[in-house]
């Protein structure tokens, strides 16, 4: 009768321990076909669009007049006079500035007494000459002092001339370098005014040389920003093209005319700075991808129709606008844009918000 309660518990601790042995069975079983699945990779995926693409190269320059000059001064001395500030326009030949001309005025005076009299000293010479009254070398010496005299009087004619500083062109005085008191010299290369053309305004570019079949197999076209006022767009048509590379730099230089309306004229000015952006070709329709969808600089991912990863090759990768040029016959197919930098070829996926446009 005892050993009744003693089989029945044996019995249980065997049913137990055999249910615990399957459960460990059944857990490490269910663990491993865990490991052998791994969960599908979330992406996030588009369609290919079509888009106008251009082919763009970027240049920097600062606005200059195409007709600036720096005034310099031929003769030395104090500025006296002032007749012209910044921002003021002048015309060809308006007065600007006016250097001390007293030393100047006497030495023009001595030139010309000296003249003068060297003149009367010719005339009689050479009337007596013509009468045969002097010497053929007294009539030479008396010709070559005259002469001289005569280049003395012109030369100090010019300087006391250049002590009034006058504009060479018309435009605005851009900068006025000295003030009245000023010493000047040209020895010194003191520049007085620098004037420009605020109607006539270009721009001078820097490009790589690797660029430069593309502007001497055609003209590109220009759009250009004005850094400073994002609004101000001004129109330019390319006025040269440099026919040498800079063995320096290794770039060539690109002249853009500003052609002037009613904004530019108002807003532009010598001095600031633009963003150039040259259109070099144009494809209407092509067939893009974010340039996002990129890994690796030529690499996509597609979604195949088993919903598995396969990665493909973008042949001569064409970017731009954050776009980038993929085969016509990938235009049915999905590509992932978001969660592709970790995939491998064959990776299960889930598409977590269908296609976008």
């Amino acid at each position: 009768m005892n050993n009744v309660p003693r089989r029945l518990l044996q019995a249980s601790l065997l049913l137990l321990l055999i249910g615990s042995v399957m459960t460990f069975f059944l857990l490490n079983r269910a663990g491993d076909e865990e490991r052998e699945t791994p969960p599908a990779a979330p992406v996030r995926v588009v369609r290919p669009v079509e888009r106008r693409m251009e082919e763009t190269v970027k240049a920097y320059g600062t606005v200059k007049s195409a007709n600036q000059v720096t005034l310099l001064p031929k003769v030395s001395g104090a500025v006296t006079e002032m007749y012209a500030d910044v921002g003021d326009i002048v015309d060809e030949g308006s007065l600007l500035a006016v250097i001390d001309r007293e030393a100047y005025e006497w030495d023009l005076k001595r030139a010309e007494a000296a003249y003068a009299s060297v003149s009367s000293t010719w005339e009689r010479v050479n009337r007596l000459y013509d009468a045969g009254n002097v010497t053929r070398q007294s009539w030479e010496d008396a010709r070559a002092a005259h002469a001289a005299a005569e280049a003395r009087a012109a030369a100090a004619g010019l300087r006391y001339d250049w002590t009034r500083l006058v504009s060479p062109v018309e435009g605005a005085v851009l900068v006025k370098h000295v003030n009245i008191g000023s010493l000047v010299a040209p020895e010194a290369v003191t520049p007085v005014f620098t004037i420009g053309s605020l109607e006539d305004l270009e721009l001078e570019l820097h490009l790589p040389d690797s660029r430069y079949p593309s502007f001497v197999s055609k003209v590109p076209q220009a759009r250009a920003v004005v850094d400073s006022i994002p609004s101000l767009k001004p129109h330019l048509i390319i006025k040269s093209v440099a026919p040498w590379v800079d063995p320096t730099t290794r770039s060539f230089t690109v002249v853009c005319r500003v052609v002037p309306d009613a904004e530019s004229r108002a807003l532009l000015r010598p001095g600031m700075f633009v963003t150039v952006e040259f259109i070099l070709s144009v494809k209407e329709r092509a067939l893009t991808l974010p340039d996002s969808a990129l890994t690796g600089g030529r690499w996509v991912w597609m979604v195949d129709s088993q919903g598995r990863a396969r990665r493909l090759e973008v042949p001569s990768p064409f970017i731009s606008g954050g776009v980038v040029e993929v085969p016509r016959d990938w235009a049915s197919n999905r590509f992932i844009i978001e969660g592709q930098h970790f995939l491998t070829e064959g990776t299960l996926l889930r598409i977590l918000d269908g296609d976008k446009p």
